[in-house]
Parts: C-alpha cells; sequence; structure tokens
C-alpha cells in the first residue's frame, strides 16, 4: 500500500528545495530569497505585522538558512524567535512571519531531507500515498509504524477521496491527532499540511508523507505570558525558552509567581494571555511530550512502587497496551530512577527522597521530552536535596529539558540556567549561574534573595530587560492573543476504561486500610444496636406507637445520611494534587468522579445492609418481605445522596481539616428540616421551602410510605398526628427519582468545583 524510500541525503537538500506558503509551493533559487511586505522582495506578503524586507533564505556552506534582516517583529523557526545570526533549516521546519506560517522542504524527488546530525532513529522517513488508505500507529501490522508509547496501536488513517484529495482521521486514539497543531478527529488535508502523533511529526507534501521523529528535540518558547486574578497580576509579560537537554530552576521571592509560570509552562493552566508553544505548536496538543509533577505528593503511600506505577501507565498509556508493554515501561521507568530494588516496597516505607523519585517516574512513563517540577526539594534534608538535584541534572544530560522550582540553593550550580522571578510575576533574570551573580552583584545565590527584598522588583526586571535589548513595543498584538489550542477531548470508551482503572485503584487503597474499613463498616451495627436499644421490642407492629414507629425510622435515616457523608467528605481533598497531575495528562473528572461514587455506593449499600440487618432484626417490620426491600432501596438511595453531599463538601474545601468541620453541615440539616423534630405541616412557609431542599425529608417521608405510618397513625393516633395527613404520601417511585435528582445535582456541583479550581 505504501513504499518507504530512504531519504535524500544533505548533498541533496541543496539540489532542490521549496517553501510551502498557503496550499503552494515556492522554489528556492540558488541564489536564495528575500521575503517582505513591499514589491522587491522575491516573495510577498501583504500583512502589517511583516516589514518591508523581513527575512531570507539561502544557502550557506552547503545548507539552506534562514535570518531575520532587522525586522520589527521578528522571525520565528518552530516558534523560537531568531536573533541577527543565520540559523540552519531542517525540512518540515515552520517559518513564522507575521501571520504567515512557511513550511520548509528540501530534498531531490521527494522535497524532503533527513538531519544528518542527528542520531539514526530521528531520521527522516518518506512514505509514498499511492492507496486508496494509509494506516499509522504503532502495532507492526501498520503502513507507517511509530514506536512511541504515546501512539495508539492503531492511531490514525489517512485516506484518499475520490476526487484525489486525503483526509485525514483519528482513529479513536488515546492521545489524540494533530493537524497543524491543532486536535482533529477528521480533517481534509492541504498541501504543507503537518501532522502530529505523539513526538512525530508528518508533513504532508501532495504525494507523500515525510516523517520526522522529534524526541530529544523538543523546545519550548513562552511568550509574553501574562496571568491576571482579578485585579491581582501574577505574572507580567514573562517570555522564555527552553532547549533540550537544559536544566532550568525558577527561583525567587515567595508570592513571585513561580508555581503559576510554571503551570502555564506545562499546559496544566491556561494564562490570560501570551501563548506557549512546543516546537511552534500550542502546548495543549502535546501533553503527552510534558510530565508535571506538583509540589505535593502525587503517589499514594498504601501502593507499592511498582503498584503505583502500573496503574499510572495504565492511565498514561494509550488503550489496548499489552501489560508486557505496561511492565516495560515500568521497568523502564523504575531502572531510569533507581528504584529497581524498592519496586515491591510500599511508597509509605520509602524516604522523602525516594518518594519523590516515585512521582517523578510516574511522569517520565510516556518518556517526555519536558520534564517540569514545582518544588521538589521541599521538605528534604542537605543530603537529599543533592542527590535529588544530581539525578534531576543526569535526567536533562540527555536529551530531555528539565526545569524546576525551588527555594534551595546549595545544587543550583549543576543548572544550566536561573529564572529569577520577582514580586507581581516580573522576570528579573534569565541566564547561567555565574552570570545571575554578576548581574545582582552578588556572592553567592542565596544573596540574591536578599536583593530582590532590598531592591524593588520593577527595578530589577528593567535593568534585565535593558541588557538583554528587548522592546515590549516590538510584538504585534495578533502575536500577543495566539489562540491556545485545545486537548483533544476523550472518547466515551477511554473515560469507561479510564474509570475501570481508577476504580481497581481506589478498591485496593481502602483494602489497604483495614483499619478505618473497620471503623466505617463497623460503626453500623454498633450504632443499630443502640438506636434499636431507645425503643420496645413492638415499635413497628400494627399494635405499637406510631409515635415510636416515626422516631425510630427517622433516626436510621439519619444514621445513613451521617455515614455515607462522612465517608465521603475527605476522600477529594486528600488527593487534590493526585488529580491534579492526572488530570493534566488527559485523564478526565468525569472517571476520576465515577470512581469515587462507585467504591463509595458499594461501601454505602454494605453500612445500610448491616445496619437494617441488626436494627430490623431486634425490631422487625411486621411486615411483607417486599415492604423490607423497599425501604432498604430507599435508605441505600439515600446514602448514595449523602455521599454526593460528602464529595461536594470535599471539593469545596482546601484541607483536610476544613472537610472534616464542615461534616455536621450534612447532618444538623437533616435533623432540623427533616420533618421530625419539628414537623413539615407545622413549619412556615420559607422553612418548608427549605425543608424541601434536605434530601432527608424526602427519605423519610418516602420511607413512611412504604411502611404504613399513614395508616397507623390513622389506626392508633397519639402524638403522631403531628405529621398531618400530607407528610408520609410520598410513593416508593417518586422518592427513589427525587433522591437520585439530589445525587446527580450534587455530583454535578461536585464537577463544577473540581474545574473550577483546576482552571
Amino acid at each position: 500500500m505504501s513504499t518507504p524510500r530512504a531519504p535524500a541525503g544533505p548533498e541533496d537538500a541543496a539540489q532542490a528545495a521549496t517553501l510551502v506558503h498557503d496550499g503552494r509551493r515556492v522554489a528556492l533559487p540558488e541564489g536564495g530569497l528575500t521575503i517582505g511586505r513591499v514589491a522587491g522582495n522575491d516573495l510577498v506578503l501583504a500583512d502589517e505585522g511583516v516589514s518591508r524586507r523581513h527575512a531570507e533564505i539561502r544557502r550557506d556552506g552547503g545548507e539552506w538558512v534562514v535570518a531575520d534582516l532587522g525586522s520589527k517583529n521578528g522571525t520565528r523557526l518552530n516558534g523560537k524567535r531568531l536573533d541577527d545570526r543565520p540559523h540552519p533549516l531542517r525540512t518540515g521546519d515552520a517559518i513564522a512571519i507575521g501571520a504567515h506560517t512557511l513550511r520548509f522542504l528540501a530534498g531531490v524527488e521527494t522535497q524532503f531531507v533527513a538531519a544528518g546530525a542527528e542520531r539514526d532513529e530521528h531520521a527522516t522517513r518518506v512514505v509514498a500515498l499511492r492507496g486508496a488508505q494509509l494506516r499509522i500507529g504503532r502495532d507492526p501490522g501498520n503502513d507507517l509504524v511509530l514506536d512511541d508509547p504515546n501512539v495508539s496501536r492503531r492511531h490514525a488513517e489517512v485516506r484518499r477521496t475520490g476526487d484525489g484529495a486525503f483526509v485525514l482521521h483519528d482513529l479513536h486514539s488515546r492521545n489524540g491527532t494533530r493537524l497543524n497543531g491543532r486536535p482533529v478527529r477528521a480533517a481534509r488535508m492541504a498541501l504543507g499540511d503537518v501532522i502530529g502523533i505523539g513526538p512525530y511529526r508528518l508533513v504532508f507534501d501532495g504525494g507523500t508523507l515525510l516523517a520526522r521523529d522529534d524526541r530529544g528535540a523538543l523546545r519550548l518558547d513562552a511568550d509574553r505570558l501574562v496571568v491576571q486574578a482579578g485585579e491581582r497580576r501574577i505574572l507580567s509579560d514573562v517570555s522564555i525558552g527552553i532547549a533540550p537537554g537544559e536544566l532550568v530552576a525558577v527561583i525567587g521571592e515567595s508570592g513571585a509567581g513561580k508555581s503559576t509560570l510554571l503551570r502555564a509552562l506545562a499546559g496544566v493552566s491556561e494564562p490570560t494571555s501570551g501563548a506557549v508553544t512546543i516546537n511552534g505548536e500550542p502546548v495543549a496538543g502535546r501533553r503527552t511530550d510534558i510530565g508535571y509533577v506538583p509540589q505535593d505528593e502525587i503517589v499514594h503511600e498504601r501502593l507499592t512502587v511498582r503498584e503505583a506505577l502500573t496503574f499510572a501507565a495504565r492511565l498514561r498509556l494509550p488503550h489496548g497496551s499489552t501489560r508486557a508493554e505496561v511492565e516495560q515501561v515500568v521497568a523502564r521507568a523504575m531502572e531510569e530512577l533507581e528504584l529497581t530494588e524498592r519496586a515491591d516496597v510500599r511508597i509509605g516505607a520509602l524516604s522523602g527522597g525516594q518518594r519523590r523519585r516515585v512521582g517523578v517516574a510516574t511522569e517520565l512513563l510516556t518518556r517526555p521530552g519536558l520534564l517540569f517540577l514545582d518544588e521538589p526539594t521541599t521538605g528534604l534534608d542537605p543530603g537529599l536535596e543533592a542527590r535529588l538535584m544530581a539525578l534531576l541534572r543526569r535526567l536533562a544530560d540527555g536529551t530531555r529539558a528539565v526545569v524546576v522550582t525551588t527555594h534551595a540553593t546549595r545544587s543550583l550550580r549543576l543548572c544550566d540556567r536561573l529564572v529569577v522571578m520577582g514580586r507581581g510575576g516580573l522576570l528579573c533574570f534569565d541566564g547561567s549561574p555565574d552570570d545571575a551573580l554578576e548581574f545582582f552583584g552578588a556572592e553567592a545565590i542565596e544573596d540574591v534573595y536578599t536583593l530582590l527584598q532590598e531592591g524593588r522588583a520593577e527595578a530589577w526586571h528593567a535593568r534585565f530587560m535593558a541588557r538583554a535589548g528587548e522592546d515590549d513595543g516590538d510584538e504585534t498584538a495578533a502575536a500577543r492573543r495566539a489562540p491556545a489550542a485545545r486537548a483533544p477531548r476523550p472518547q466515551l470508551g477511554e473515560r469507561v476504561a479510564d474509570a475501570r482503572v481508577l476504580t481497581r485503584r481506589y478498591l485496593l487503597l481502602l483494602r489497604r486500610d483495614p483499619r478505618n474499613l473497620l471503623i466505617l463498616l463497623g460503626q453500623a451495627p454498633i450504632l443499630a444496636l443502640a438506636i434499636a436499644g431507645l425503643f420496645g421490642a413492638e415499635t413497628f407492629a400494627p399494635a405499637g406507637s406510631p409515635g415510636d414507629a416515626a422516631q425510630l425510622l427517622f433516626f436510621l435515616v439519619v444514621t445513613v445520611v451521617w455515614m455515607g457523608s462522612i465517608a465521603a467528605a475527605r476522600e477529594i481533598i486528600r488527593e487534590r494534587a493526585v488529580i491534579e497531575s492526572e488530570r493534566a495528562v488527559g485523564v478526565g473528572l468525569w472517571p476520576y468522579l465515577a470512581s469515587k461514587v462507585v467504591v463509595l455506593a458499594g461501601l454505602a449499600g454494605a453500612q445500610v445492609g448491616l445496619l437494617l440487618a441488626v436494627a430490623l432484626a431486634l425490631r422487625p417490620l411486621h411486615d411483607a418481605t417486599g415492604v423490607y426491600a423497599q425501604l432498604v432501596a430507599i435508605l441505600w438511595l439515600t446514602a448514595i445522596a449523602s455521599v454526593a453531599m460528602g464529595l461536594a463538601l470535599s471539593a469545596s474545601v482546601r484541607s483536610e481539616e476544613q472537610a472534616t468541620s464542615l461534616i455536621p453541615l450534612a447532618l444538623i440539616p437533616s435533623l432540623l428540616f427533616g420533618g421530625a423534630i419539628v414537623p413539615v405541616a407545622s413549619m412556615t412557609t420559607p422553612l418548608k421551602v427549605i425543608a424541601d431542599l434536605v434530601p432527608a425529608q424526602w427519605a423519610y417521608a418516602g420511607a413512611g410510605q412504604v411502611i404504613g405510618m399513614n395508616e397507623r397513625i390513622a389506626l392508633r393516633g397519639g402524638r403522631a398526628r403531628v405529621f398531618g395527613p400530607d407528610f408520609f404520601v410520598v410513593g416508593f417511585g417518586t422518592t427513589l427519582l427525587v433522591l437520585a435528582a439530589f445525587a446527580a445535582v450534587l455530583l454535578a456541583i461536585t464537577m463544577a468545583l473540581l474545574r473550577r479550581r483546576g482552571d
């Protein structure tokens, strides 16, 4: 169907080269060409962002180079703004001039050339589009095989239409398919379009796909990032570039926006304005090339190292990855982080430095070219800090860029560059550690912090910008407002698969904490004994007191509300860092929340079963089996609604202590407005409205209808008459629908809170 051809050599590149612009080829003459806005240039681009004579492309010593000609708005090569030196061009490179993008292609037959300086695995492959379709993926049975853990087994397909055009189709891949940096499901291809699959770029030149592996050659560029929170500016026009193999430390005063900058660079959060690109593509479309380790630990201490990494691999690798592939990826990450000997040790038994290494290993599973770590040395003693920084130095010495925020200064000499941030999110310095000492006039890095506090950040920022020769007015408004790409939306099948993995992990974590599980399950029969002991054996008998029956039933309802809400109230806040990290690699909130609901609903069912088994064994209903089943169903759904309430509380707080303090909010309204202490019939209209918003009131009314409370009251009366004839009238089906609606609304609120916090 397709025939790979050997890439052309460098000598061929000089013989034939073209630029692809706006769907057409522009041949590069032997003498090169100039690009500008006015007539007289070889290529005229009518755009206000283009200077009169903007750039030129020419041959230099047997290779093609591009040079900026002192333009006002600059020339960018794969997202990087060029200085005044000529820069060599590789086949597939993108040259951005104003609002125009020119794609450079070189070679004899295919207009494509391999990069001779790169390793063999990065050489360009040329694949002819000869048949009706060409399938791309990791599986050896594909027409074009791309061997990378971020590529699905059957990832994408290029199909020829009846009119001879080509259409790109994503085959429901895990990490998505990009066309010109934008995630697509299906899109028509034009000359010069670039397909992005994992770390690979495939340039379409009209009849062939020209594949280049960018692993080890990823450059990140941040262009004038601004982050605004209300009236407060957290980042102010920060522009930096990070090259492959660099270890970069971001330091500065507390509150200077270091973590905010890191999150923006990693694509975890979106800046108010500005753009972050990786090799010229928006960062949101390249999330598989990024590893992000937040400040808090992102591993569960009750799992072993191998278990934690295996679950993480299942969430990060494409669906359909075999067990052997997962094990291979996990083994490689443990070896790279020197964790193999501790593979079967629970993370809680590791030292602080080893736990941090497990967190880093989690992000290295997919072999990202860029690794970001937020305060990884916090809480480590000087020895562990030095070992961790040496490890990061080793990780960056390959072809991976590593960016770390830190307050520690002992090991900063290991870094290639320091980025110094001042208050207000101002960039005060960017350069080598030695240059930093010279710039600030300091004898040691520690002194930089003192100098930042003594002097105004604005002054250091102005001094650095003057030294760098930057002009804030250079960039065009269009460049500053470059739209960010959105990460591809996971398909339903992917979400379900993620939910299964998260559910298995949560069940394992629950089993690994037997004391807590025993408390959660053991409280149900103990409370049932206490409740039953307050009432006589014939409370629910036809001759029993309706008032006592109403009270006993209410205690059962309130106990279920209590158990459900307390079981869930800390489950989200305790995993805040885990959620943030996994969301950054594309794990959705829906699967995460679904795993919590499934496991906690099962736990709630066990609690309700134990509660009613003991309570009704001692105080039987004296009714048909179907009545028992209906009561179980109502109380179980009440427990699920209470679980949803607990999850909403957990998503709204910032610490486990706050979650514990808010638990009474789930119980007190149930006591006050549940309809037993103060009957709804005697409430004022505003209080009745509030009571209708309390799930316990509906559960109580529905459960009372199931066991025939109105008939009991009519028969024996007594103090139960205060409920009136209109309270215990909610039918079984209506009760279930209302409780399900409460659960759905509360889960929607939880989802909204999680999204808001993540954004």
